[in-house]
């Protein structure tokens, strides 16, 4: 909830995330957490380069929401080490987020 929270309030990003819906980017987002941890959830969500085909995020936007998932993490204790696995998992996804 944080991590939502942060990047819908952060100047540097906000604009991407306001014409969403609310409740199914919060569900869809928890759905892919679960699902890339390898939890026994199914994500219902559009992949990536198609839920950001239009946006047009940089290096830099997709950084801040990086940076806002980490201080999310911080606030809930999570150690340092799982905060890598996920980042590290979550990765991979820059090359369709980044289009611009």
């Amino acid at each position: 909830e944080d991590f939502v929270d942060g990047i819908t309030t952060d100047p540097r990003i906000e604009g991407i995330f306001r014409a969403r819906d609310d409740v199914r980017f919060r569900r869809t987002l928890k759905e892919q957490f679960c699902y890339v941890l390898g939890g026994p959830c199914t994500y219902s969500g559009m992949d990536m380069a198609m839920a950001h085909k239009d946006h047009g995020v940089t290096t830099a936007e997709f950084n801040a929401l990086v940076e806002n998932l980490q201080t999310a993490m911080d606030k809930e204790g999570v150690p340092f080490r799982m905060q890598n696995k996920l980042l590290a998992k979550l990765a991979p996804m820059k090359h369709d987020v980044v289009t611009r």
